[in-house]
C-alpha cells in the first residue's frame, strides 16, 4: 500500500515536471519561422503539438488572469468608494484588469498574434476628449 502511494506521488510529480517544461519551452520554438512559407504547411503534428500547449499554457494561465482580473474589479470598486464616486478612478483600474485575453491560444504560441495580460485603458470621455475630436475635424 505505502508503495503505490510513493508511486502516485511520483507520477504526480512527474506529470507536473513536464507539464512546466512543456509551458515554457512552447514559446522558444513559437517564434522560429520555416524557410519558405510559400511551399511549407504546418503539420498535424505540429498543429496539434501547438494546441496541446496552448491547452497547457492555458491551465496556469487562467486563474492567474481571473485572479487578477477579480482583484482589479475589487481594487476600481475601492478606488471609486475612497475616491467620493469618481467613475474614472475606477475605470482606469478596471478597464485593465478585466480586459486582455483570458485562454491562450495556437497562435499565441505560434506569435502570430500577440497576448495580452493587461487590457486596454478605458476610452477617453468628458471635455478633454471632446476638444481632441474637435481639433483632429479641423
Amino acid at each position: 500500500m505505502r508503495y503505490v502511494r510513493h508511486m502516485k506521488a511520483q507520477l504526480s510529480k512527474g506529470i507536473a515536471l513536464a507539464s512546466l517544461v512543456t509551458v515554457l519551452a512552447a514559446p522558444l520554438y513559437a517564434q522560429s519561422a520555416p524557410a519558405n512559407k510559400d511551399t511549407a504547411e504546418p503539420g498535424v503534428s505540429e498543429e496539434a503539438g501547438y494546441g496541446v500547449g496552448a491547452a497547457l499554457a492555458s491551465i496556469f494561465y487562467i486563474p492567474a488572469k481571473v485572479t487578477y482580473a477579480g482583484l482589479g474589479l475589487l481594487t476600481g470598486g475601492l478606488g471609486w468608494v475612497l475616491t467620493g464616486g469618481r467613475a474614472d478612478v475606477a475605470n482606469n483600474i478596471i478597464y485593465p484588469a478585466v480586459g486582455g485575453n483570458y485562454v491562450v491560444t495556437p497562435s499565441n504560441l505560434k506569435g502570430t498574434e500577440p497576448i495580452y495580460f493587461v487590457g486596454a485603458p478605458p476610452p477617453e470621455t468628458g471635455p478633454r476628449a471632446d476638444a481632441q475630436a474637435t481639433t483632429a475635424t479641423r
